[in-house]
């Protein structure tokens, strides 16, 4: 079937498609790892609470203490977050919005038919913000749930203004205490998100996520021209090229590869903690350049050594747009359709953080004050924010220790309730829980939670808080989960249209190598740029949600088992790595290699769309267009470049597995 004829519905499908994966791929790239335990940042938090500790204890005055600790608390969590920009930038704005919500909930007081539809807006659009950057969204919702929670507390005008100029101080004061020395260098983010990418490399695991974290990172400041922004750029692209060599020095066997590994291995890590650590003097001496070595080696050389001397302070050529990744606009734009996964996590998010908060308004109305606190049922959103996440796995593993975590963490605030109520025992109990929570915040879930949920227990004088606190969020937790099981988002159903997307991405691609060969202009090698990087996207867009399939339930229809995703995974991995090798060495290849050459790409390309074309027709079988003509391979005349006819074949092998892979499938949506 050629492109005339197939039906529009199908061609804008592709499209909806294509702009999903991009959205959600970019997420993981910039998506966190485990907390940093940065001994300078962890000391500043200290440093601020036990401050706004002590400074609330002279107030003499119970409640006073407690919202300026509050503040800290949440001033400290806006500087501990993941950050894209400058630590302190990033802790200032997040405070002063954490200032402006408490205001607002305060003047919104008591108008629930006002106060609903605000807390709907900020959880829906932190739910959509996950797409740019996980550290974004979770800055948005502490911004909302400070919102909600001050709407509900707070009785009246007069006493609402008490509270946020309390507040407001204890913000302050852990915003003050960042600007203790050690003082983050300029542009430290965006070094180490190159140096990550460099450390990727030397260790020969996957690049990809290391790769577009490093683009996202440095995207962030396009528009202001800095010397160290150019090298940084610079640094990027090398990094992108040292990749696709490395996988043609790896295609040639252990015998080959092994040794050089080594060598490049430990060049790449000095280049990265030279980047790091912003210390040219770390760097080795360059690769030694011997007699045997062959063209390919050669350019490996050059490109590692280029990107020793860029870290070095050698000019760097102005960064041109050709690599650009989707912009914050772009990727929030692009998820705003009905099949999009962060729309549906967007959505259940909000919907069950509305309904989290009627029900804690109305059992705190019913209950009354003598078993909960009153105007507290803010509890059970903050239940929900905290385990409802995008996918199955998320939202059960981290779901059920928060859980576990946050239950241990009443008790324990409970047990530390009947304590006798010495303001000074008070204080003390505060900083020692406070100082827990910033000890043990990188050893998981429960622990954390743990130590979080008994310094907000501890807040309040008597069990009543720790009861509260405790009960709300057990109905958080059950809300939460029930929300995901009856609208769950199963990444096992996507995987099929995922691939199609990937796919067609992977085959635009190659047809930019092929016009590049044909035609070495510049306005192909942007073409090739921009295909790369969508590919890119499309396959770590898989990889994610493979990731997250895994866990969950199998397919009563047994499609997409675990296997079958492994095997399908590792394919699309492969098939990105040779094409990776096509395109770091085509465009240099001889001159005899180029008609056989176009040849392979062609028949390559063709092969992969023939595996999205059944996806997205919705058909059962692979069909086989006649209009289209099919590309000859002439077995008796490889590539004269033995390189480039190993990435051929190895993505021709996996071509062959994931087409496999995808007609059982594609069978079992039949039956």
């Amino acid at each position: 079937m050629t492109g005339s004829k197939r039906p529009k519905d199908a061609t804008d499908r592709r499209h909806v498609m294509h702009r999903e994966a991009l959205g959600r791929a970019a997420l993981r790239g910039l998506k966190p790892g485990p907390p940093l335990q940065d001994p300078a940042r962890l000391l500043r938090v200290a440093a601020g609470m036990i401050v706004a500790a002590i400074g609330g204890y002279f107030l003499h005055d119970f409640e006073e203490q407690v919202l300026i600790c509050v503040g800290a608390f949440l001033g400290g969590i806006a500087s501990l977050m993941p950050h894209n920009r400058s630590r302190l930038g990033a802790a200032v704005l997040t405070g002063t919005a954490e200032i402006f919500a408490a205001a607002a909930g305060i003047l919104l007081h008591g108008l629930w038919w006002l106060i609903l539809p605000v807390l709907f807006i900020g959880l829906f659009t932190a739910g959509i913000l996950r797409v740019v950057a996980l550290s974004i969204s979770m800055r948005f919702l502490v911004v909302t749930i400070i919102f909600v929670a001050f709407a509900e507390i707070t009785p009246s005008l007069p006493v609402g203004a008490r509270e946020l100029a309390l507040f407001a101080v204890g913000v302050a004061v852990m915003l003050m205490a960042q600007l203790l020395p050690p003082y983050e260098p300029r542009h430290a983010v965006q070094r180490r998100a190159v140096a990550s990418l460099y450390d990727a490399l030397a260790s020969g695991g996957p690049y990809g996520p290391a790769l577009l974290a490093a683009d996202r990172s440095l995207a962030l400041l396009r528009g202001r021209r800095h010397r160290e922004i150019d090298h940084l750029t610079e640094l990027v692209e090398r990094g992108e090229e040292i990749a696709q060599l490395l996988a043609a020095v790896n295609n040639r066997g252990d015998d080959v590869a092994a040794p050089w590994r080594a060598a490049v291995s430990e060049h790449l890590h000095a280049i990265g903690g030279a980047i790091r650590r912003r210390r040219p003097e770390l760097l080795p001496s360059d690769l030694a350049v011997t007699a045997g070595q062959d063209r390919l080696q050669r350019r490996l050389i050059d490109a590692i050594t280029t990107a020793a001397r860029t870290t070095a302070g050698a000019p760097a050529p102005v960064p041109s747009d050709e690599r650009r990744p989707p912009t914050s606009l772009e990727l929030v734009r692009a998820e705003l359709h009905p099949a999009s996964p962060i729309v549906h996590h967007a959505l259940r998010l909000a919907v069950t953080g509305v309904i989290g908060q009627v029900i804690g308004v109305a059992i705190g109305a019913w209950v009354g004050t003598q078993v909960l606190l009153h105007g507290h049922g803010f509890w059970v959103v903050v239940a929900v924010v905290l385990i409802l996440f995008p996918d199955y796995g998320e939202t059960f593993a981290r779901g059920i220790g928060r859980t576990v975590g946050t239950l241990a963490g009443a008790a324990v605030g409970l047990a530390l309730s009947f304590l006798p109520p010495d303001p000074i025992l008070h204080t003390v109990t505060l900083i020692t829980l406070f100082l827990g929570y910033l000890a043990f915040r990188s050893c998981g879930q429960p622990w954390t939670m743990l130590w979080v949920v008994a310094w907000i227990s501890a807040l309040t004088v008597g069990p009543l808080g720790a009861v509260t606190r405790g009960a709300e969020t057990v109905i958080g937790c059950v809300l939460a989960f029930a929300a995901y099981m009856l609208a769950p988002t199963y990444q096992r159903k996507r995987l099929s249209e995922l691939l199609a997307v990937w796919a067609r991405a992977e085959a635009d691609r190659l047809d930019a190598l092929d016009r590049l060969s044909d035609q070495p202009q510049e306005n192909h090698r942007l073409e090739v740029a921009r295909a790369t990087v969508g590919s890119r996207l499309a396959r770590l867009e898989i990889v994610e949600a493979a990731d997250h399939a895994q866990l969950e339930p199998d397919d009563k229809a047994g499609r997409w088992t675990n296997d079958d995703i492994a095997r399908a995974v590792q394919a699309v991995v492969e098939i990105g790595r040779q094409v990776s090798v096509l395109g770091a060495l085509a465009p240099g290849s001889d001159r005899d290699s180029g008609p056989q050459l176009r040849q392979e790409t062609a028949l390559l390309a063709y092969k992969l769309r023939d595996l999205a074309a059944p996806i997205e027709l919705h058909e059962t079988v692979p069909p086989s267009d006649p209009a289209r003509p099919v590309p000859n391979r002439q077995q008796d005349h490889p590539v004269p470049d033995p390189d480039l006819q190993i990435a051929i074949d190895k993505a021709t092998e996996s071509i062959s597995v994931l087409g496999a892979t995808l007609a059982k499938q594609l069978s079992c949506r039949s039956v």
